[in-house]
């Protein structure tokens, strides 16, 4: 499995260097090609837990 990147080209980084597009930190994005398939679902698993505790 090839897991594409969760950018959503709305990239603006927030003072605690976090994408407020896709909220990837900055190590997340820059090292996203080299990451191997477990390190991106890793991401994705800490992204889909962001969006179940926000508010709807």
């Amino acid at each position: 499995m090839n897991l594409v990147s969760p950018c959503k080209a709305l990239c603006k980084l927030t003072d605690d260097d976090i994408c407020a597009g896709c909220n990837r930190t900055i190590e997340e994005i820059t090292n996203w090609r080299t990451y191997t398939e477990n390190q991106k679902q890793a991401v994705f698993a800490r992204l889909a837990s962001l969006e179940k505790t926000r508010p709807s």
